[in-house]
């Protein structure tokens, strides 16, 4: 890796390359529209070729016809360097379930050649909205057991309770994922809602079995559900993309409580 090389320089080298990727069952992605928005922010489209059959009609001859065409459904992403935070536009056809659209992100991120040039492999992971568990957290008796993942360290995390050290880690002994777990008779809930949201924020997992009631039986439960939304709501003098990638950063703050300060 060259010395100029870190996570996020070579993640935008790989969307500015506009890569080209087989995402599975033939279907072949692209990037492209590549452009820099505000500070520390690249925006692109992505989206994939389709061939399909129109039904026309012939003026000339009178005759219905069914001729294939190209089309190609696309939706646009922003990219945040510092935070390494990424912004998807829903779009119908397009990127509705937000685990596939990450998994053909990061097929296509990869298709470019400089994290492998890097020894690396970018890894793009949904953000799941811990709300949910972090209120069971709460409401219950007591958590007996309490249990996350991490994997290798991006810059901003090293500074994390266990999270950064644990991810340090993980890079050391050459591993990729690494769980921690904890077990006792009643956990303190504010840590483990401390590290319950820095966990989701980088899209690892999360799980705990807790006593809802006096007495009552363990229950397992998990980070899990939706994936975090945010509405967007575009300045009449601003662009929709430099409003997403606000509301991307917007999101990620909420989600991980720590804000981070980006102009």
């Amino acid at each position: 890796m060259r010395s100029s090389d870190t996570p996020s320089s070579i993640i935008v080298r790989s969307i500015e390359f506009k890569p080209t990727a087989d995402v599975g069952r033939g279907s072949e992605w692209h990037i492209g529209n590549v452009k820099n928005i505000g500070e520390g922010g690249v925006a692109f489209a992505m989206g994939r070729k389709q061939a399909v059959t129109v039904q026309q009609f012939d003026d000339s001859t009178h005759d219905f016809l069914e001729e294939e065409a190209m089309r190609a459904p696309f939706t646009f992403g922003v990219f945040d360097e510092e935070i390494q935070v990424c912004g998807i536009i829903r779009k119908a056809g397009v990127s509705q379930n937000t685990s596939q659209i990450a998994n053909k992100l990061a097929t296509l991120l990869n298709a470019a050649p400089f994290a492998e040039r890097a020894n690396s492999i970018i890894s793009v992971e949904p953000i799941q909205d811990p709300v949910g568990f972090i209120e069971a957290i709460h409401r219950s008796k007591a958590v007996i057991r309490f249990s996350f993942t991490v994997s290798r360290p991006n810059p901003i995390d090293v500074d994390r309770l266990i999270q950064g050290p644990a991810k340090e880690f993980t890079q050391e002994v050459g591993g990729e994922t690494s769980t921690i777990e904890t077990e006792g008779m009643d956990l303190n809930k504010d840590v483990i809602e401390e590290i319950a949201n820095a966990v989701a924020a980088d899209g690892e997992k999360a799980a705990a079995t807790i006593r809802p009631s006096e007495g009552g039986l363990p229950k397992r439960i998990h980070i899990t559900g939706n994936p975090v939304t945010e509405p967007v709501e575009p300045d009449p003098d601003a662009s929709i993309l430099s409003a997403v990638l606000e509301g991307a950063r917007r999101a990620y703050r909420r989600v991980r409580r720590n804000p981070v300060n980006n102009g």
